[in-house]
Formats: C-alpha cells, structure tokens, sequence
C-alpha cells in the first residue's frame, strides 16, 4: 500500500452527501476496504483496526467502487471533509508553517495519550498544547477566524480554476490542528466519541497500548523550542 501525503485542506465532495453508517451496503464495503488497506491511513500511515475512516477519492461519495476508497484516520478524514470538522467542533486552525498537515496529526495524538499518563512526559504534553494553541491567534488574525467553519466558507468562494492561487495563497502555513473533541449527533442526541477513541487508542489491543513511541520527548521538544 503506498501513503499519499501531502495534502491540503479540502472540502466535502457529493455536495454534502454522505452514505449511512447503518447502511449495510456501505458497512460491508468499509469493511473490506479497511481489511485492505489493513487499517492503515492512506495520508499518514496511522492503523488502528477502530475508529478509522472511508475517504472517497475523487470526491463523489456516491461512487463506492473499490478504487474510489481509501482509509483515513480521523485527523486526516477532517482535513479532507473541512466542513465536518466544523460541525463536530474537532479542529481549530492554527498558523504553523514549520510544521506539515500530516506530523501535527502524529503530533497531536502523541500530545492527547501522553497528557493521560503520569510524570515528566505529562507536564511535556500540555506545554506542547499550548504552544500549539497559542498559534490560532496568528491564524484568526490572517483569516479573520481560527475556525473551521470560515474556512469552509471562504474555500467555497475560491473554488474557480482563475482563484486557486489565491486559495494556496490564503491556506499558506494555515493547519487544522485536531482537538480532543468529536461531536457526533444521531437525531436529537449530541455526544462525543473523542474519549472513546482516546480510550482504544491507550487500551492493551490499541495502537498505544503497549509501548510509549520513543520520538515522543524528541517531538515535544522540538514544539516547546520552536514556540520559545
């Protein structure tokens, strides 16, 4: 399987539309498709055999042909369908030129696991935090919000060949750094799944449960450095 990274911020394909978890139809293709891909995100490598994504390719989420369809872990999924990241409050815009899309993915999940440990490595995780999220106030001040809901809307408005360069202009440096917040809504109930993921993500069968990843104190400390 080979990884596609970069990549830029995008918006939804199918106009909004998207198939029903409780399809059964799709159900039984993200199934196979992440048995393919063998959990694996296809923008950052990230596997985890739960809570894992379906991208669609060329942007019709109509079309469910094999190769059309592509895991993604959640941070990357929200990149890729900004909208979403917007209505389930999960991502804030920051200005982080240094830093590409795809390493403050690993960045943040490594901050979100560590700060639920103990000791030295804890203390690391929530300084890296906040000198992440001390960078929405440079991006809030070149477009006017750190949110991604303006983002979206402001995409929308550049979306003509004649405007692209302004689009990459206006996106130049600009990351949507995910927040340990995912807002799902099933009719009228509202909950969210980020503690869920968290919780798998840090238990003996998840992707972290076993060992601490040993660049973890090097990417702290290479955030703490570059916000001093």
């Amino acid at each position: 399987m080979s990884f596609s990274p970069p990549f830029f911020l995008t918006l939804m394909g199918g106009g909004g539309f998207h198939p029903s978890p409780a399809d059964p139809v799709f159900q039984a293709t993200r199934t196979r498709i992440l048995e393919r891909d063998g959990h694996a995100c296809r923008y950052c490598g990230f596997t985890a055999k739960k809570y894992q994504e379906i991208q669609f390719l060329n942007g019709n989420t109509r079309d469910m042909s094999d190769d059309n369809l592509a895991t993604a872990c959640v941070f990357c999924h929200q990149c890729l369908n900004l909208e979403r990241a917007g209505q389930m409050n999960s991502g804030i815009l920051i200005y982080a030129p240094e830093i590409d899309q795809v390493t403050l993915h690993h960045l943040t999940r490594s901050i979100y696991v560590a700060r639920r440990t103990q000791g030295p490595m804890a203390d690391s995780a929530r300084i890296a935090m906040n000198a992440l999220l001390s960078r929405k106030d440079e991006a809030a001040a070149r477009l006017g919000s750190d949110s991604p809901r303006l983002l979206a809307a402001v995409m929308r408005e550049l979306l003509e060949p004649g405007t692209y360069k302004r689009r990459m202009q206006v996106l130049d440096g600009i990351r949507l750094m995910p927040l340990d917040k995912r807002l799902l809504k099933e009719d009228d109930f509202e909950f969210d799944q980020f503690p869920q993921i968290l919780a798998y993500w840090r238990s003996t069968n998840g992707p972290y449960g076993k060992t601490l990843p040993p660049t973890w104190p090097a990417m702290l400390q290479s955030v703490m450095e570059k916000a001093a």
